[in-house]
């Protein structure tokens, strides 16, 4: 007989409207983006992921940004800035990342693109996607594909 084995997620932290949700035994973070985001809010989201990385290498990220509706208060300047502050760290140091945004969100889309390409400097490299199958798909989570889904549909 078969066993399925679920991935059960260390812990969840949420602020603002960013909730990670971390599977340690697998170094991969999911984190929900949702709602509005500012430029404070996601440099805080960034100083918060380095503290509780402190001790984590190459990590896997992947955020969902699908449900996020409000970015007037996140330009490219905080964009850069909060990409920025991702060099240097273990986390990001061989890690992968990927931000997957709704199909319709244009001007989201390319400020995500903005993102990626700068913390693809601190990464081994960085995408972005319309898809979250494709996502799960490159990240190589697929094991995982079930939880995620799981915890995105939680925010829609």
């Amino acid at each position: 007989m078969m066993q399925l084995s679920c991935a059960v997620p260390s812990f969840t932290i949420s602020s603002m409207a960013i909730e990670r949700i971390y599977y340690r035994e697998h170094n991969f973070v999911l984190t929900l983006i949702y709602g509005k985001l500012s430029n404070a809010e996601l440099a805080e989201h960034v100083i918060k992921m380095h503290q509780e990385n402190e001790k984590e290498s190459a990590l896997t990220e992947l955020a969902d940004c699908r449900y996020l509706t409000d970015v007037s208060e996140l330009n490219v300047n905080g964009i850069v800035l909060s990409a920025s502050m991702e060099k240097d760290h273990p986390r990001t140091f061989n890690g992968l990342g990927a931000i997957v945004v709704a199909h319709d969100a244009d001007h989201i889309y390319g400020l995500a693109r903005a993102y990626a390409a700068i913390a693809s400097q601190a990464r081994i490299d960085s995408h972005v996607y319309r898809s979250l199958d494709e996502a799960i798909d490159w990240l190589a989570v697929n094991h995982l594909k079930d939880e995620i889904v799981h915890a995105c549909e939680r925010v829609a």
